[in-house]
């Protein structure tokens, strides 16, 4: 596994889906490996305690997402957290105690834990400055996130770097010349992930009994992408679709029974006939958690 640099410890059933969003973001701008999210970056087969703590162990930063169920409370039994053996605890403990930079991230309003509700060996986390991330600001508060962590941005290949250099230092003409045979050779765009055709979804909002088989309709060229997705069965277009190596990422838009208007923005992620998508929904008269689904193709495959 590529050494990670930003670890992201959260509880599943308090916070994947924020999981998922802030993890995407943050791999557009910091590169998918130095970002590490357990669902993504552990194999089939490996240990799941041996590779949480290893990649603790090469992170510089640990961001804990807390929700309102973080410390994993049940009914008629301790809570998670208070367990030597949680996933959870493990982590944190394991990266304080290691001295790394851990930012606690409350999650649509969640208090900061006290003391008194950690156990000693977690306590230190009630001290430390804590951002908030919700779904009114989630933009805002992403780019506070990623100037706290203070990492470079992902950067371009070593290979076009020294090229441009080399160009720098050749002259006018030779640069012309260099230009050209670096767009032959290094210049190509990326290619385009074979997204264009029918997907189906099986979506569960963050409502009770809220659970659609949503359809997309993908299509365009290079950068471009266009069609429609359905959003509680309805179709709605596609606004500001974009298509790179990474995946692909849009906007629609709907409106709530008293007309306040949501605008509904997704993120995906193509591996091979799935597309892992996050979609997060701004505006309206409640806030919403953001909701991970996957997307499979309907049919047989289609080009790009």
């Amino acid at each position: 596994m590529t050494a990670a640099q930003v670890f992201i410890s959260y509880r599943r059933d308090d916070a994947a889906g924020y999981a998922r969003a802030i993890a995407a973001e943050l791999s557009e701008r910091f590169g998918p490996q130095r970002v590490f999210m357990d669902v993504d970056d552990i194999a089939a087969g490996q240990g799941f305690a041996e590779v949480i703590e290893r990649a603790v162990a090469e992170a510089g930063v640990l961001l804990v997402l807390i929700g309102r169920r973080w410390r994993g409370e049940r009914e008629g039994a301790p809570a998670r957290l208070d367990e030597p053996v949680d996933f959870v605890r493990r982590e944190v403990a394991a990266a304080l105690h290691r001295g790394l930079r851990v930012i606690p991230l409350l999650l649509d309003g969640a208090p900061m834990p006290s003391a008194a509700e950690l156990p000693e060996e977690l306590r230190p986390l009630a001290g430390l400055q804590a951002l908030e991330v919700g779904n009114a600001r989630f933009a805002g508060d992403i780019e506070r996130l990623v100037a706290a962590i203070g990492l470079p941005a992902a950067t371009r290949p070593a290979a076009w770097r020294r090229r441009a250099l080399w160009l720098g230092a050749a002259g006018l003409v030779a640069a012309l010349a260099g230009a050209a045979a670096w767009k032959r050779q290094w210049g190509r765009s990326p290619a385009r992930p074979a997204v264009n055709g029918d997907w189906v979804a099986e979506v569960r909002y963050d409502w009770p009994n809220a659970q659609y088989r949503e359809r997309l309709r993908l299509d365009g060229e290079a950068g471009e992408l266009h069609g429609s997705v359905t959003f509680l069965g309805v179709a709605r277009g596609l606004l500001e679709g974009r298509v790179d190596a990474q995946g692909v990422s849009f906007v629609t838009r709907s409106s709530e029974m008293d007309g306040a208007e949501l605008v509904h923005h997704y993120r995906g992620h193509v591996a091979a006939d799935e597309i892992r998508f996050v979609m997060q929904t701004e505006g309206g008269t409640t806030p919403h958690e953001p909701v991970s689904f996957v997307a499979r193709r309907d049919g047989g495959p289609a080009g790009p």
